[in-house]
């Protein structure tokens, strides 16, 4: 961009009051110092000052859409049927929220403006530390939509966590699941279900604080009865569920049934339901749930973490939980177990062990194996790496997998010389085909387990040297 336009954009964005007289000058003082005739506008986003989707709508001739009712619109980070979700800041306080905009053609039906409002009523008073917090809910004027301001959560949905991590440890589930269960057992005590609960209704601000957000077909139950006193039409998940119970089942029971969903998808990688809304369409309207098991990743986790899913996503309520504190003390037991048989505490990193596994399915699974039993994990893709890691940061345990002995001899003939790695104790896990590798050097610390992998014959080899 041309210097003069450049300053045209900079004295336009501060005529809309989107960024500050002093800070205007102060750009514009630093471009009279540079050399030539271009400018990139960029530097407007490195120095925080805008950002790009706000540099385009002004580029664009649509600045002014960027003010809304004293806040200003950042960027866009969600589009519905209902409404669209803008990251914004508060333009008094400075304050960043996400803010909840109804679509124009809603506007004038009041059914669908109640719907959109229910959320910010149903939790206006609420205040918990694992509940989104509604900041501010306006209902709307002639010319003005209505709009619910919300508390910001910077990390994203736990499906957002998933696309980077595809599983999460054992632990690490068991400590968003006990978050979620003590937070569903607080608003049961209240009166109140989600009623449209999965992973995109839990926002991260990391991997051990869950918040719970969009309750807009929440329920209104009395917590002494469990009769009804105010209910939503179901949404589609939660419609489907109740076609195909065999006896109905309270709101809270369906809650339940979909944080099973969830802690199964954060275990596995995969969630139990299908993923897209025309085959879940399909599912419901047949004859029975095909759930979509991911039976190589059950294989890895702790044997009293399944029974407890399979009951919280039992489609007969009669066999599912009654309520958020059985599903908490159930959780609570994986992670005592994890805790006792492992002597790991959950919210803190085991001893580290070192993959150099060439296969990506082998290395995936033998490293949720581990995690899942509160063990750190790194990965290297062969054993010189994994030695060159260690003379920085030594662990305790190396699993390789191994072919032939003639790949690593040089590397493998160091570790056993070295001063380093003989005065420091390092246990290594070599698994290997069927035929014997009888030419690796004896040493005190090495274990050779056959394929096919056994993965509790590795863990009894990782507990052995742990105890000693």
């Amino acid at each position: 961009m041309e210097i003069e336009e450049f300053t045209g954009l900079v004295h336009l964005t501060e005529k809309l009051g989107l960024i500050t007289s002093p800070i205007a000058e102060e750009v514009l003082a630093h471009i009279r110092s540079v050399d030539g005739n271009f400018i990139d506008p960029k530097i407007l986003i490195k120095n925080n000052h805008l950002t790009a989707w706000q540099i385009g709508k002004i580029i664009a001739g649509d600045g002014i859409m960027l003010l809304f009712n004293g806040y200003q619109l950042l960027s866009p980070i969600g589009l519905g049927n209902l409404g669209r979700t803008y990251k914004a800041k508060q333009i008094d306080t400075g304050e960043i929220v996400a803010l909840k905009v109804l679509r124009k053609r809603h506007a004038s039906n009041n059914a669908e403006t109640l719907k959109f409002l229910r959320q910010g009523e149903i939790l206006n008073d609420i205040n918990h530390p694992n509940i989104v917090k509604t900041l501010d809910l306006f209902p709307g004027t002639k010319t003005i939509p209505p709009y619910l301001a919300l508390e910001w959560v910077k990390g994203g949905s736990v499906y957002d966590w998933l696309e980077i991590k595809t599983f999460l440890s054992c632990p690490e589930a068991c400590l968003i699941m006990e978050d979620i269960s003590k937070t569903f057992l607080y608003l049961q005590k209240m009166g109140i279900s989600h009623g449209n609960f999965s992973g995109a209704k839990v926002l991260l601000d990391n991997t051990s604080h869950p918040k719970i957000n969009n309750f807009r077909f929440a329920t209104i139950f009395d917590p002494t009865t469990g009769q009804i006193k105010n209910q939503n039409s179901l949404s589609f998940d939660y419609a489907g569920l109740e076609k195909h119970s065999s006896a109905s089942s309270s709101p809270t029971q369906s809650d339940i049934f979909f944080a099973g969903c969830l802690f199964y998808h954060l275990l596995t990688g995969k969630s139990p339901l299908p993923g897209s809304f025309q085959k879940r369409k399909e599912m419901y309207n047949s004859n029975e749930f095909k759930f979509l098991f991911n039976t190589e990743f059950e294989k890895t986790l702790p044997s009293e973490t399944l029974p407890i899913i399979k009951n919280m996503i039992s489609i007969d309520p009669k066999t599912r939980y009654n309520d958020f504190l059985q599903v908490q003390i159930a959780i609570q037991s994986i992670r005592k177990k994890i805790q006792s048989e492992y002597s790991v505490n959950p919210a803190e990193n085991g001893s580290t062990i070192f993959l150099v596994i060439r296969s990506e399915k082998k290395r995936q699974l033998i490293k949720a194996y581990m995690q899942n039993r509160g063990f750190r994990i790194l990965q290297a893709n062969n054993l010189e790496q994994a030695l060159n890691v260690y003379t920085r940061e030594s662990f305790k345990h190396l699993i390789i997998e191994l072919d032939s002995y003639l790949s690593i001899k040089e590397t493998f003939a160091k570790m056993v010389t070295e001063s380093e790695l003989r005065r420091r104790f390092l246990h290594t896990v070599f698994l290997v085909g069927k035929k014997k590798l009888m030419h690796i050097p004896a040493r005190h610390g090495n274990t050779f387990i056959e394929t096919p992998i056994d993965f509790s014959l590795v863990m009894e080899k990782i507990m052995l040297h742990e105890r000693t």
